[in-house]
């Protein structure tokens, strides 16, 4: 009877982690505007007071952030642009490291998770069962170029708001990230 009992706790564990599975393993976040070592500092300092960032790289010579993510954290892209902005500096690339299990994707597919929607951009047709480094696409995670590029590639009006519109023909929560891999 024990072995039995253990066998359900030890089955109840596993369930419960693998529901609570981070997606957002990390992300590496250029920034714009960055030209000495303070201006470091005060990004760093800003994401790092992020609840879900477990630490903070830094390569100063790229203005770029090595951002890890604590394990079984909601992870807000919103939360990082604000912070960055924040400390007075724009993202001019975000790129995250996503762990997919099993995901089919293509052109214009919208891949809910955490109460969010991920819409990707200019994807061929895969199933995605492994990290994966996805890039944001939206106004504010990406260079003003490189968001008018892919407004050119969906016929989707949701790209230029960031938020559902018409065009989205799934019931979704109001913010909708775009992302390319």
């Amino acid at each position: 009877m024990k072995t039995k009992k253990s066998i359900i706790v030890l089955f109840a564990i596993m369930l419960y982690n693998t529901s609570g599975f981070a997606n957002f393993i990390s992300a590496k976040i250029k920034v714009t505007g960055i030209t000495c070592s303070m201006c470091s500092n005060s990004v760093n300092k800003a994401l790092s007071s992020l609840k879900f960032v477990d630490k903070v790289e830094v390569d100063l010579e790229h203005a770029v952030f090595i951002v890890t993510f604590k394990s079984n954290s909601k992870v807000t892209i919103d939360e990082i642009k604000s912070k960055v902005e924040g400390a007075g500096f724009s993202i001019g690339e975000l790129v995250a490291d996503f762990q997919f299990q099993n995901v089919s994707v293509s052109n214009d597919y919208h891949y809910q998770f955490e109460g969010n929607t991920y819409h990707f951009v200019n994807v061929k047709d895969q199933k995605l069962n492994k990290t994966i480094p996805v890039r944001f696409v939206d106004k504010g995670l990406t260079s003003l170029k490189e968001h008018k590029k892919y407004v050119g590639l969906t016929t989707y009006l949701c790209i230029k708001s960031g938020k559902m519109e018409s065009c989205c023909k799934i019931s979704a929560p109001p913010r909708i990230y775009h992302i390319t891999i």
